[in-house]
């Protein structure tokens, strides 16, 4: 008989809506709660957030009584880690998957890592964090690359996004700026652009950490394309001379020199001049690539659309990566539920497939 798992959502955005149909339609997984932010969710049915009809399992903000609720996972996917109450969860019994940037955190010191150990060990749980960028893409990725090397000189993780159909005014306006003024971004930077930007700072140290390599330091740059003529994306307005574009690069120095790359390539529009891309410059809306330049060298691209197939030009440019982020997720649940104690990274787990993907 399936082993099944009892798992509780929160947040229904970008992923988290993605998740709840993901956790529905999994053998092994059973909806028992959903915790939103937004008053104008609470009462409504979570299969009818998601967009796949009701579930009978309703929406609610009262986190005191999710907290008491009984279940063997959270699904975690609100846009920022709160630590507090993620450590209620794990004190309470409750495994967390997540993807709000807990990806490795031993990068964030001691007290950190000893905070979520001991709330583990209260309640005999897991953490895990995970997604698509970071989460597969620059950790998961490389580290399996590179088990055909028999020498490494570099690893290059680039993403490329299109941001127009995502609709996150928190996200692309607040806080990658499209639409504003390189002067406003810098000079009222958003309270967690450092925070979002140590993501993938993870990513560098448990890369390096994985293979062995001495981290000394990491640098991070970013640069900004403004637009010619302004356009309209799905969360606001992005008007003329200000921020279409952002490229941000993160380097991991090993032996002096960078070693684990990571450059994030970001856009609202296509008119932001040279150097920046065109539609024609990935053959998908979003693009993922790993290179690794060595003995040999290596490369692997990574791409997601609703179909490779039957082309549609009327699909969301960001829809099937938040699936992505959400599965990656969503499947690791049963792993993370009967993994021992304690945080638990990819390079803790065993290889974790799609079960049930297939039907």
């Amino acid at each position: 008989m399936t082993k099944k798992y009892r798992v509780i959502q929160y947040a229904t955005g970008g992923a988290g809506k993605h998740a709840v149909a993901g956790i529905v339609g999994h053998p092994q997984l059973d909806l028992v709660g959903l915790l939103v932010h937004s008053k104008d969710k609470v009462g409504l049915d979570a299969g009818a957030i998601s967009g796949i009809g009701p579930v009978g399992i309703t929406a609610t903000d009262d986190i005191e009584k999710i907290v008491a609720l009984p279940a063997d996972c959270v699904s975690y996917m609100a846009l920022w880690p709160d630590v507090d109450l993620i450590c209620r969860f794990l004190e309470s019994g409750k495994n967390v998957v997540t993807t709000s940037g807990l990806l490795y955190p031993k990068f964030f010191g001691p007290a950190l890592v000893e905070r979520l150990e001991k709330a583990c060990a209260k309640g005999a749980t897991s953490v895990h964090g995970t997604g698509v960028n970071p989460g597969f893409s620059g950790e998961v990725l490389p580290l399996t690359m590179s088990v055909m090397s028999r020498r490494i000189d570099q690893i290059f993780v680039r993403e490329f996004a299109d941001f127009r159909t995502y609709n996150s005014p928190e996200l692309n306006h607040d806080m990658l700026g499209f639409g504003r003024t390189i002067e406003d971004v810098r000079g009222h930077k958003h309270p967690n652009f450092d925070l979002m930007m140590q993501f993938f700072h993870q990513s560098i140290a448990m890369v390096a950490d994985g293979l062995g390599m001495p981290l000394e330091r990491i640098e991070q740059t970013e640069e900004y394309g403004l637009t010619a003529a302004g356009t309209q994306i799905e969360s606001g307005p992005v008007p003329a001379g200000t921020i279409g574009g952002i490229k941000t690069r993160f380097s991991g120095i090993v032996g002096g020199r960078p070693m684990i790359v990571i450059q994030l390539v970001w856009v609202a529009t296509y008119d932001l001049g040279e150097g920046w891309p065109s539609p024609q410059d990935a053959s998908n809306h979003t693009q993922w690539s790993v290179t690794i330049e060595g003995e040999p060298s290596l490369r692997c691209v990574f791409e997601q659309a609703s179909s490779f197939e039957h082309k549609n030009a009327n699909e969301s440019h960001t829809a099937p990566a938040m699936i992505c982020t959400a599965m990656h997720a969503v499947n690791a649940i049963p792993y993370v539920c009967d993994a021992a104690p304690g945080i638990r990274t990819f390079l803790d787990l065993p290889l974790m497939a799609g079960r049930y993907a297939v039907r």
